[in-house]
């Protein structure tokens, strides 16, 4: 009997209604059943390995089920990074969300790559979107330069900073070997900017030698590379054109100076962009570390270059190398004071966590709201107990911006140190009467440590 003539019965009727019923379901089953795979010689997919650490607990997964839920990429790398000290690996069922979640947030990736542990780097493995992740801490195979060239150009930059990382004397003698080869603009631009990683004084030869390139973009490539060299040879002759170019007294321009004639061909070339006026000074104070300033004036030295005729120019580049400096403090006040607040902000970038800790402790009284914000958005999380003391005290005296009025600020309560909140929570409940979705990422925040804690000991 077929499905037609099973159905026709249906639909007529029929003496026997429950064996047509058995003969409906029987013939449905077929029709809708499955087909037996056909053999392939492809091979299986080998089993996930097992991790030497732990997986965090069903409570865990759910908190960063929530934190995902916020988008909040500092509160999604802080409870990477709590992981990953406790010892612990992302929850298995968490895996796929957060292997797609720091794919769309590049940002998150360094503090999520450690928290996934071996099961999420094979996991990562089985998708080509997450293949960021997949190579993992242990792995350190050897990536073609050649074929990397030959990527799409989302891809080529990634491949070839990994590239660097992996085999950094390797990935130099390639392109000392080949520079004179590479045909391409973009090539020897993105094969330079990799040098950043694991720079060192052995760069310096080639970076030299990229100087001569016939292509505006990749000379200043090299530039920005040898200004962060210490003791680079661009960095001597920017500090010696200072010294012939510049009295002492005044910091005004000496009149038989280089800066007071035409630039010659070693600066030229050492600033590739043709340069005029201040511009020249800016160029070489941006070259030098500030150290420079203070052996060669003396401790006095940011506040003489503020009032030199020059000081504009001179502290603006000196703001752009402010990372160099062993000590970056003294000289925020009369950079605060000469240059604007946003290359100020952008200088600070530069700098490491713990420096910037000190430069919000110092600089956090003169700044209005829109630069504090701007500011915290710069300092990983979570805070040291005296920055958020400093930033609580900032905020609250204030006035609240138009479209934030009676609100806490999201900085404070999602980054802040979670003892000083806690204790200072009836102070900011008063200051900012509209808190609630704010005291819920703090409790958020407070779940997550708390059961790491407990997750610690088995």
């Amino acid at each position: 009997m077929s499905w037609a003539e099973i159905t026709q019965k249906l639909v007529i009727g029929s003496p026997d209604t429950e064996q047509l019923l058995a003969d409906c379901a029987a013939f449905g089953l077929a029709r809708r059943g499955g087909r037996v795979a056909p053999e392939s010689e492809a091979a299986m997919i080998p089993p996930a390995p097992a991790d030497n650490r732990r997986e965090a607990n069903a409570k865990v997964g759910a908190i960063f089920s929530q934190v995902m839920a916020t988008e909040d990429n500092e509160m999604l790398r802080e409870c990477c990074l709590a992981l990953d000290r406790a010892g612990l690996v992302v929850p298995y069922r968490q895996l796929p969300d957060i292997l797609a979640a720091a794919t769309a947030r590049s940002v998150v990736r360094d503090a999520v790559t450690p928290a996934l542990g071996a099961r999420g780097r094979w996991l990562a493995q089985r998708r080509v979107g997450w293949a960021w992740a997949a190579g993992g801490l242990d792995d350190g195979e050897k990536i073609d330069i050649e074929e990397a060239l030959d990527l799409p150009p989302a891809q080529r930059k990634s491949r070839l900073v990994t590239a660097r990382k992996r085999d950094i004397a390797g990935f130099r003698a390639y392109v000392a070997e080949n520079w004179t080869e590479l045909k391409r603009v973009e090539d020897r631009k993105l094969l330079i900017a990799a040098l950043v990683e694991g720079l060192a004084s052995e760069d310096e030869p080639l970076l030299e030698q990229a100087l001569d390139d016939r292509s505006t973009n990749v000379r200043e490539e090299a530039v920005v590379l040898l200004r962060k060299l210490p003791g680079s040879a661009l960095s001597k002759r920017a500090e010696q054109r200072l010294r012939d170019g510049l009295l002492e007294e005044t910091i005004d321009l000496h009149p038989e100076g280089p800066y007071e004639q035409e630039p010659n061909r070693e600066e030229l070339r050492d600033s590739p962009v043709r340069r005029t006026g201040s511009a020249r000074l800016k160029a070489d104070a941006s070259s030098v570390s500030p150290d420079f300033w203070i052996d060669w004036l003396g401790p006095k030295a940011p506040r003489k270059m503020r009032l030199s005729p020059w000081g504009t120019a001179l502290l603006q580049g000196l703001a752009e190398n402010l990372a160099a400096a062993t000590d970056p403090v003294p000289w925020l006040t009369d950079l605060a004071s000469t240059i604007s607040s946003t290359a100020l902000l952008d200088a600070l970038d530069a700098l490491p966590a713990p420096t910037l800790s000190r430069v919000l402790i110092k600089l956090a009284g003169s700044w209005d709201a829109n630069e504090l914000d701007y500011f915290c958005g710069l300092l990983p999380s979570p805070w040291h107990p005296d920055v958020t003391r400093v930033v609580l005290e900032r905020f609250a005296e204030l006035a609240d911006r138009g479209w934030r009025v009676g609100r806490p600020p999201e900085a404070l309560l999602r980054r802040g140190d979670l003892r000083v909140l806690h204790d200072h929570w009836p102070r900011i409940a008063a200051r900012w009467p509209v808190h609630g979705a704010e005291e819920l990422v703090l409790r958020l925040r407070t779940e997550l440590h708390e059961e790491i804690e407990r997750s610690e000991t088995p």
